[in-house]
């Protein structure tokens, strides 16, 4: 496995330099998975897929067709467990934080984390879905590993007036929206309404630390920040560099023809090409210089969570998804933010749960 890393390393380390072309592609193979149709218009396939409800919390069971339910963001709920012992509900409105992307007071952002069959399966079968679970599992000698056409997404969505409002300078109209940003009616505190996706932090089994991608929607104020946005594949200007004026808008992202053609052939709602690949991570550090990768969504990780761009790395982040002998979620590094290669102290005493931190909907 690290002789596979060290190649991947050599081959592509993404931070915020250009991502390389061949993953960049394989990004948007994933993009085209996720947002495949499912038969009508709506829903699209990762709509479909199984949340941490499904699997945690009593007895798992693939969903069926339904509404979609948004919550508060788990990893803001399980840092702030950790600073303060107490977990912020699940079903609650996230305010995001105003001074990033001038978000108005008092709107919303909800969030979805959806696994993908082999996903749901590999958690099922290994019986992950509970503490008890957990705790045999550290018991055991098997280490934890999701097979290779794993795929996860965690979504976030604002309600079509929230952006209205946010927004008034380009979208005018609930009409408006509907042309620009794929939309689906959700429930967020039992309320049913008509949301916007904003973006998504993705994460595929293509590697064996897998392989990190973030997409936005181009109207995003700030979707380019502090990192620049690099796309090898899709996008027409393969990099943006971060403008000196935050929360600004970088405009539409023009697609190249192969990515149009990717798209015409997996039948993808046009509305999709409105978003934009940010970036790809594939490393934690770049060489020679080991310099930390990163890689972060302007509204999943510095609005709703509140963490600064460069200080986000997803692989990293993810490679301390870890729980002790009790079951117990390592909740002390989620607060920390780290970056770069992991520190095997901190995993002293954990077993890692192959980068998903979805364990920390185990009870």
């Amino acid at each position: 496995m690290r002789a596979l890393l060290a190649a991947a390393m050599l081959a592509c380390a993404v931070s915020s330099a250009a991502a390389a072309p061949s993953y960049d592609a394989t990004a948007w193979n994933a993009f085209a998975t996720l947002t495949a149709p499912t038969g009508g218009g709506k829903p699209v396939a990762f709509e479909t897929w199984a949340s941490d409800s499904d699997i945690y919390g009593g007895t798992p069971a693939w969903p069926k067709p339904g509404s979609r339910v948004l919550a508060r963001s788990l990893a803001a709920s399980a840092e702030a467990f950790a600073m303060h012992g107490t977990s912020l509900p699940a079903a609650a409105c996230q305010p995001a934080d105003p001074k990033a992307g001038n978000f108005p007071p008092g709107a919303c952002i909800g969030e979805m984390v959806q696994h993908n069959r082999p996903v749901f399966d590999a958690i099922v079968n290994a019986h992950l879905t509970s503490t008890a679970g957990l705790v045999k599992a550290f018991a055991g000698k098997v280490p934890i590993a999701f097979p290779k056409d794993s795929i996860v997404v965690k979504a976030d969505w604002v309600a079509i007036p929230d952006l209205l409002h946010w927004l008034p300078q380009q979208y005018k109209t609930a009409a408006a929206v509907r042309r620009a940003y794929y939309t689906n009616t959700a429930i967020l505190n039992g309320r049913a309404q008509e949301y916007a996706l904003l973006g998504m932090s993705v994460q595929s089994k293509d590697l064996p630390d897998w392989l990190w991608m973030t997409f936005e929607h181009r109207s995003n104020p700030g979707r380019c920040d502090v990192i620049g946005c690099h796309d090898g594949f899709g996008a027409a200007q393969a990099n943006v560099d971060p403008r000196v004026v935050p929360n600004t808008d970088y405009g539409p992202c023009a697609k190249t023809p192969a990515l149009a053609a990717l798209f015409k052939s997996r039948r993808i709602d046009p509305v999709f090409a409105n978003y934009c690949l940010k970036g790809t991570q594939a490393a934690f550090t770049t060489p020679p210089s080991h310099k930390p990768t990163v890689l972060a969504n302007s509204v999943i990780e510095r609005m709703n969570k509140g963490v600064a761009v460069a200080a986000t790395s997803c692989i990293t982040c993810h490679a301390y998804a870890s729980f002790d002998v009790h079951g117990t979620p390592n909740y002390a590094v989620l607060p920390k933010h780290p970056v770069g290669a992991p520190d095997p102290k901190v995993l002293a005493g954990f077993k890692t749960h192959d980068y998903l931190w979805s364990i920390l909907a185990a009870h």
